[in-house]
């Protein structure tokens, strides 16, 4: 692609940190918060990555929380014996989990900044810009392209542009294209005159050899051998022997 591979990571919005802050307050909420803001955003490639890393940090934070409350329990009551296990249970149940969601957040992000590549090098450099030549381009269907664009345009991945009755709109890539199709006009205009000005030379000198021809020849008598001059066309005695000569080109 020319250029080096620049990772992909969506921030926090204000509504994820507002999710991460009920987790501290109401771990319970957060959970249900996080799982309706994956369901409601999962359809674009862009939150896949963003999704799983908030629920992986909605979990991390309960199992803080939950540690933090045991922590204090156990030392009003002074029973720190079974904190160990409950500590060790906790951790494969919420922990193990954070883990994955961690590692498929990172290679979901890592797909997206594959495929923002494969959108430019599609939309930049190849001109594509239909949504269905699109779509076969990067392997997506129709609606997610038309999704992933949006976003590209929205976060400012791709440059300003928008989507019109299933085209691509990008301004400042069009207006290059018109000043290339300028350029290809009068490249063609210059390929004509230079056809002409052959064509003009070619008939210059079929003139040239057709009055050549028309012109008097040397003409070698059958009779006695002399040479005499003798027009196209024309019919002529030989100045020394009588014998009439034709016109007939000779080296």
């Amino acid at each position: 692609m020319g250029a080096p591979f620049k990772p992909y990571k969506l921030k926090f919005s204000t509504t994820d940190a507002l999710i991460l802050g009920a987790a501290v307050l109401f771990f319970p909420l957060a959970m249900v918060l996080a799982a309706i803001r994956m369901m409601a955003s999962h359809r674009r490639n862009s939150c896949k990555g963003r999704n799983y890393r908030l629920l992986g940090w909605v979990l991390l934070i309960t199992f803080m929380v939950l540690e933090f409350l045991m922590i204090i329990g156990s030392t009003d009551t002074g029973e720190t014996g079974s904190l160990m296990e409950v500590t060790i249970f906790l951790g494969i149940v919420f922990l193990v989990p954070v883990v994955i969601l961690f590692v498929i957040g990172n290679r979901r992000d890592q797909s997206f900044g594959m495929l923002i590549e494969v959108y430019t090098d599609t939309i930049v450099r190849r001109r594509l810009f239909h949504v269905p030549y699109i779509a076969q381009a990067v392997r997506q269907g129709p609606e997610q392209v038309i999704r992933d664009l949006n976003d590209l345009f929205r976060l400012h991945l791709l440059p300003y542009g928008r989507i019109e009755n299933g085209v691509v709109k990008i301004p400042s890539l069009r207006s290059r294209e018109d000043f290339s199709e300028t350029s290809g006009a009068q490249s063609l205009d210059e390929q004509l005159n230079s056809v002409l000005n052959q064509a003009a030379v070619i008939m210059k000198a079929e003139k040239t050899e057709t009055q050549e021809e028309d012109g008097p020849y040397w003409v070698e008598c059958s009779g006695c051998g002399a040479k005499s001059s003798v027009a196209r066309g024309e019919h002529k005695e030989c100045d020394y022997c009588g014998t009439l000569l034709r016109h007939s080109r000779i080296g």
